[in-house]
């Protein structure tokens, strides 16, 4: 079903330019204040769907006249540092910048305007302004004619100062002055921004303003953005390229076009697995974390009995993967410096079959005394068989029980027990049971809390990796998947198909791969 060598992988678009202008600000006062709610303006903050960064920006609120509650700055660089507003909306608008001021900012900072030119060509135009100046004033960039999802406006810190990025104004063209009174569409009865025959379409109140904040398809976009992103507020995933609207919005994404199969920043991770990595599309330097797996495959073509499988025909695909033991046999016996004995017993040689030069023995009591192996050094995440060890007599205890501290994997310190009849099964290696640690020690007790003479003589560790975990999935065009917070050590992975009519397949072959 699978290559061998696609098992597991650990691991652009082109613009016009349009030409260069430097603009004078316009006064602030020019504009209506942003808290008036004009459904014709748009601010786009740091912390609003629409804006994304990438790169090495810090949030800061330490010089005044800034939008919302901070902004980001980066120092001086060569463009490394950029960060977007992105506008989803298809209007003509006045695009203004703001941004704070002090002497160590750039002269010659440049704002990148994406919008549409007369052909419905995407353009772009840069404004390069002096952040030196005009600080916490809306600065006017131009007027531009933008498109859904592709008119933006981007900067970047190719600059001689440090360069703000605090938020960008997008206000219609031919909106009511300051001093008008604002007057709610009669399309929008409720006044939440949503006309009310979008409202309608999608089952929505026209007469409640509050569903413009609900989510109910659960794609992390409200129904006031998904009207504004031109998503379906029914569906995830509008598109149904498998990725949620919301991560495709999150991160400058198209919800409403069918770009999953695509690599966006050419790190070799198309934008389906860049979700499923939960890593930046649009970053090359966004990578999968070194504790995570991408598993790659190939669709099977045929069945074990050889007839044909069509694509169509497979309903569920099932990953299977675990751990693989490093771990050789641990024998620790009673001349260990790893045992110890507290409160009474004595070392023998009276009956044969034991471990050793002799074996440790208690007599019957009410748990006064305890022998105790201590274990170190075990590998996490890794399932061990523990085993026990005495010789027997007539005299021995029908219920001696053997107790074992481990720390789960919810770091919650276990104990759990083994009671054993000594009086048979001497000589032999006896099964008390199997775990699974987060940590790398064992604790063993046994005590002389029992009906006849209690045997100390050895415990035994075999490593049998961990528990293989499976998980199903069902079909993509993709054929991948990524497995999240794995430890350390050596990993095996196999996958096999299952069918519409519930027949499994084989398991392809096993890859492997190590997590330092």
């Amino acid at each position: 079903m699978v290559r061998a060598n696609t098992v597991v992988l650990l691991s652009i678009a082109s613009s016009l330019i349009a030409g260069c202008a430097s603009r004078a600000p316009l006064d602030i006062r020019d504009l209506p204040p942003t808290a008036a709610g004009s459904t014709s303006e748009h601010t786009i903050d740091r912390d609003n769907i629409g804006f994304y960064s990438t790169g090495d920006w810090r949030v800061s609120s330490s010089i005044d006249g800034f939008e919302g509650q901070d902004y980001l700055i980066s120092k001086p660089g060569t463009g490394e540092n950029v960060a977007t507003w992105n506008l989803n909306i298809i209007r003509t608008f006045d695009v203004f910048a703001k941004w704070t001021s002090t002497q160590r900012r750039g002269s010659n900072v440049k704002f990148i305007v994406h919008h549409l030119d007369n052909n419905n060509n995407l353009v772009t135009e840069t404004v390069t302004v002096d952040q030196r100046e005009t600080g916490g004033q809306w600065f006017k960039l131009g007027t531009y004619r933008m498109s859904t999802l592709t008119g933006r406006v981007t900067v970047s810190n190719d600059a001689d100062g440090w360069v703000v990025a605090d938020a960008v104004l997008f206000r219609e063209t031919g909106v009511t002055a300051p001093d008008e009174e604002v007057v709610t569409p009669t399309d929008d009865t409720d006044g939440d921004g949503i006309p009310d025959a979008w409202e309608v379409q999608y089952g929505l109140n026209p007469n409640d303003p509050s569903d413009a904040e609900l989510d109910p398809d659960g794609d992390g976009l409200s129904n006031g953005d998904e009207h504004l992103f031109l998503t379906n507020p029914t569906t995830a995933d509008t598109d149904g390229d498998f990725i949620p609207d919301g991560f495709e919005v999150s991160y400058g994404l198209d919800p409403t076009i069918d770009d999953a199969g695509t690599d966006s920043d050419g790190d070799g991770l198309s934008n389906y697995q860049e979700y499923q990595a939960d890593t930046d599309p649009n970053d090359s330097n966004s990578t999968l974390p070194s504790n995570s797996v991408l598993l790659t495959w190939q669709a099977p073509t045929q069945r074990t009995d050889g007839s044909a499988l069509a694509e169509s025909e497979i309903a569920q695909y099932e990953i299977a993967y675990g751990q693989v033991s490093t771990s050789e046999e641990r024998i620790i016996d009673n001349s260990s410096t790893a045992f110890n004995s507290y409160g009474g017993g004595r070392t023998s040689t009276g009956y044969g079959g034991f471990i050793g030069d002799d074996y440790f023995i208690m007599e019957p009591g009410s748990g006064e005394a305890t022998a105790q192996w201590q274990v170190y050094e075990l590998s996490p995440q890794t399932s061990y068989q523990l085993s026990g060890h005495w010789v027997s007599s007539g005299l021995r205890a029908s219920n001696a029980t053997y107790r074992y501290t481990y720390i789960d994997s919810n770091g919650k310190q276990v104990t759990a027990t083994a009671t054993v009849d000594q009086r048979s099964n001497g000589g032999t290696w006896q099964p008390l049971g199997t775990f699974e640690t987060s940590d790398t020690s064992l604790v063993v007790e046994i005590n002389n809390d029992a009906d006849g003479y209690v045997v100390a003589d050895a415990i035994k560790l075999d490593g049998a990796g961990g528990e293989e975990q499976t998980v199903l999935l069902e079909p993509t065009p993709y054929n991948s998947h990524v497995i999240h917070n794995l430890g350390t050590g050596e990993w095996q992975f196999r996958i096999r198909a299952i069918d519409t009519d519930g027949v499994e397949g084989e398991y392809s072959e096993i890859g492997v791969r190590t997590i330092e």
